[in-house]
């Protein structure tokens, strides 16, 4: 018999058929086996009748989402929101059922929970439309290997957002964008890493360009000291621009820089820019794109936890979040790029054809040692 636990290292895309023989793990003392058919699953679901899922972020559109599908299964959600949970994760590590069965993840969580073998999975090959999901993001986010274990719930990427009555032709090389900086005092800005995902995407940015390109960060777990060593240039890099740029405190205070007229061209998530149309915040005739330099993109995913007391509906949940109709609502309520690739009819601030221009985020590690560096080097540095 094979226990799931074993196949934490194997590739990801182990198939059911391979795993037909072995037992994943008993949920509420139901056996959970991975030749259940999906029909089976969904009834062990109705069973178990509820679920926690904890999110940190994009409340309205979870609530949505968990008020039909209780509507269509009769499953009740309870959503909740909080920061920082994965310190509630390790901490209920050990306890056979803990208190969270469906996590949104992200950022610097994603080595926490694989290293600490929180997750139960493979679960993408468990799922009926395994195969619409984004290829990236259902293998690596951040830089780390995701084993089948996270499910891609959207995909989001940092844009450069700008005033085109202010900037007609706006930067798209290396050499074109520190012009701009050069010859538009303060009027180009980005959020503080220490508080918002573009100001780590401008450090990686800088490091691209000056380090060598971001392939040989790649696939790191550990911070190389002898690639880290180059990033002297990077330091140096802010130290001779920062007194051209505008520092904001957050990505929404970067556009909202932009709309006031302060700037006229800021680093942008394209979710964040998509909401502030939505909502009217963001003047109309607002572009954003991906300069040819490239810019970081990837996503957020949803796991089920090892330890949660109701798999089948959280197993159940995570798919139902990733159907051609919650899809589209997820675009439509929060402005993120769908996970799943076979999506029509959504928004879309950035096409495919921008997208492709994109860079993948190097691993956490670095980015971890990014925004320390960018704290010591350049906002405590002389």
């Amino acid at each position: 018999v094979i226990i799931i636990d074993t196949l934490r290292r194997a590739e990801w895309d182990v198939t059911v058929a391979g795993l037909s023989a072995g037992i994943i793990e008993a949920s509420r003392g139901v056996k959970l086996v991975p030749d259940m058919t999906w029909d089976q699953i969904v009834a062990q679901a109705k069973t178990e009748g509820s679920l926690v899922f904890y999110s940190w972020w994009g409340e309205d559109f979870w609530k949505t989402a968990a008020q039909k599908f209780e509507e269509q299964y009769g499953i009740s959600v309870n959503v909740v929101m909080a920061d920082n949970t994965v310190d509630k994760l390790l901490a209920e590590k050990d306890q056979e059922f803990g208190t969270v069965d469906v996590q949104l993840l992200g950022g610097s969580s994603i080595p926490i929970v694989m290293d600490a073998g929180l997750l139960y999975g493979p679960i993408i090959p468990l799922l009926p439309d395994a195969d619409k999901l984004d290829p990236n993001l259902s293998k690596l986010q951040e830089g780390v290997p995701t084993l089948g274990y996270l499910v891609p719930m959207y995909r989001n990427q940092v844009g450069m957002l700008y005033n085109p009555e202010k900037v007609p032709d706006p930067p798209q090389s290396w050499e074109e964008f520190q012009a701009f900086i050069e010859n538009n005092p303060l009027q180009f800005a980005f959020c503080d890493p220490n508080k918002g995902g573009t100001g780590s995407a401008m450090i990686q940015t800088v490091v691209a360009n000056l380090t060598g390109g971001l392939e040989q960060y790649m696939g790191d777990t550990e911070l190389d000291p002898a690639k880290t060593a180059k990033w002297n240039l990077v330091w140096d890099w802010f130290a001779a621009h920062m007194a051209n740029i505008t520092l904001t405190a957050s990505n929404n205070e970067s556009i909202d820089t932009l709309n006031q007229g302060a700037t006229s061209l800021v680093l942008a998530w394209d979710d964040d820019t998509q909401i502030a149309f939505n909502k009217g915040t963001l003047f109309k005739g607002a572009k954003i794109y991906i300069p040819e330099f490239g810019l970081p993109g990837g996503g957020d995913t949803a796991g089920l936890l090892k330890n949660a007391p109701h798999k089948a509906a959280g197993l159940l949940f995570i798919q139902y979040l990733t159907t051609i109709e919650m899809q589209q609502l997820l675009n439509e309520m929060i402005g993120s790029y769908p996970g799943r690739t076979d999506v029509t009819g959504f928004s879309a601030l950035l096409g495919d054809d921008e997208r492709a221009k994109a860079t993948p985020w190097y691993p956490v590690v670095y980015k971890k040692y990014a925004a320390e560096g960018f704290t010591e080097n350049v906002l405590m540095g002389p």
